[in-house]
């Protein structure tokens, strides 16, 4: 009778530690997606901020152009487009980010 005590004892005792690896490896994937998507949303942040850079570049070398003054508007409007996009996938990383940090113990 003691015996079978026992081992029902320890056998619900690594259940129960099954079951928290499990909740803990699940909580490890989840974070590790979460760091794959921020990695994807920096990159795409980069890109929007470098085409910003871009077409500031652009608008600056053309403003002195009399002949170009719709052109360099339109630069403008595109770098200033680009960067409104860069500031949302940034509020969309912060997200994450903060999601991430209340799944870490």
């Amino acid at each position: 009778m003691n015996l079978r005590r026992l081992f029902f004892l320890t056998f619900s005792f690594f259940l129960i530690l099954w079951g928290f690896s499990g909740y803990s490896a699940n909580n490890s994937a989840e974070i590790q997606k979460i760091d794959s998507e921020i990695q994807q949303l920096e990159d795409m942040k980069r890109g929007y901020e470098a085409r910003a850079l871009k077409h500031d570049d652009m608008a600056t070398y053309l403003q002195f152009d009399t002949q170009a003054v719709l052109e360099t508007r339109r630069h403008i409007q595109l770098a200033e487009e680009n960067r409104n996009k860069a500031a949302l996938v940034q509020q969309q990383i912060d997200r994450l980010k903060a999601k991430r940090a209340q799944l870490q113990p």
